[in-house]
């Protein structure tokens, strides 16, 4: 009889430890919810929910080693209730949305190097919560065209290939929890998001050569924020300071140095009281420069999309916008590197 008791203690100290450990690994799952599929929504809201009234319009410059081989301009759109119909070379593989609120993506490449020309256009739609629903991307590399449209279900991604006139069709599965990014959009996923650490992704990867398409994990990771310098200067919304010394006014402050690229003299400039010299302290509401603060986002597969090596972006960590534009952008893609080919923007602008 003692011994039977025994067990039975014994059993129940099991069971007690088996529901502690239970209990934890749901409490540190709860942690980890800052990582979840609901919770990298939750901030696109956030970090993007103000374009859903506007047009976002980015130009870039394409260059390899250094040297300008092209242009690139990526457009987002606000749609509300719209039907919505993509165009390709053979209309029976056109593509419909009916009644689609969301974001329309769009861009358009050109460039020549390694003596070759190529050209790529995109068209592709996501919900405001950045769900992929439709896209389409059009490439010509030295005169063949390949023409790539996928629609979304729940869990799969179809695709269809144009090579050349010639129609072919793949599919591809994904799990019901996965955060899938059409990879037309991927740079936008990444201005939209703010993970303290990698997240994994699912992006519809394709092989034009094979007509297949398979959908692979990619691990999204942000560096600490750093700077980098850009061709053309943009007015940051971060207050700039310089001194006026004793004896100079402000009209030779504003028209002299402060103009010529440290600061955008064109909201309220205020001033302090003069210290024990005479200097009085200028305070620009904004910083005029081509010295951007950025994070970084890097994007890792075991695939070679877009292109084999390197592939990242950085997202400005402070509102910015063109100068002589009214309104400034959060978290703009300031460049974006793909290989060795790096794109820098050269203008941005966002209306109503």
């Amino acid at each position: 009889m003692c011994y039977n008791v025994d067990i039975m203690k014994k059993i129940l100290i099991i069971l007690v430890a088996i529901v502690m450990t239970t209990s934890l690994l749901f409490v540190f799952a709860g942690c980890g919810e800052s990582f979840s599929k609901n919770s990298i929504m939750s901030q696109i809201d956030n970090n993007l929910g103000w374009h859903e009234g506007g047009t976002e319009i980015c130009e870039y410059d394409v260059t390899k080693d250094g040297v300008k081989v092209g242009e690139y301009t990526s457009v987002m759109k606000s749609l509300f209730s719209q039907n919505v119909e993509i165009s390709t070379s053979n209309e029976s593989t056109n593509a419909k949305l009916d009644n689609f609120t969301g974001y329309k993506f769009t861009s358009e490449m050109s460039a020549e190097y390694d003596g070759k020309t190529f050209v790529k256009v995109t068209e592709s739609y996501a919900t405001h919560r950045l769900e992929p629903k439709l896209s389409y991307s059009k490439t010509i590399e030295n005169g063949e065209t390949v023409e790539i449209i996928t629609s979304y279900e729940e869990k799969k991604s179809n695709v269809t290939f144009i090579k050349n006139g010639e129609v072919t069709t793949d599919s591809a599965k994904y799990s019901k929890s996965a955060f899938v990014v059409d990879n037309s959009f991927l740079y936008q996923f990444a201005r939209a998001t703010t993970l303290s650490s990698a997240v994994s992704i699912v992006v519809p990867t394709y092989n034009a050569t094979t007509s297949k398409t398979q959908n692979s994990s990619f691990s999204c990771s942000y560096a600490s924020a750093s700077n980098i310098v850009l061709a053309d200067k943009f007015v940051l919304n971060k207050s700039f300071n310089q001194t006026l010394a004793n004896g100079e006014t402000i009209e030779e402050v504003t028209s002299g140095a402060v103009n010529i690229g440290y600061a955008d003299n064109s909201g309220d400039v205020t001033s302090s009281e003069a210290d024990e010299s005479g200097n009085v302290t200028l305070t620009y509401p904004n910083t005029l420069t081509s010295s951007i603060p950025v994070v970084k986002c890097t994007f890792t597969t075991a695939k070679t999309f877009p292109a084999s090596g390197s592939i990242s972006c950085m997202i400005t960590s402070v509102s910015m916008k063109a100068q002589g534009d009214s309104r400034f952008i959060n978290r703009v893609v300031a460049r974006f590197q793909e290989d060795d080919i790096i794109y820098n923007l050269t203008n941005v602008n966002y209306s109503l």
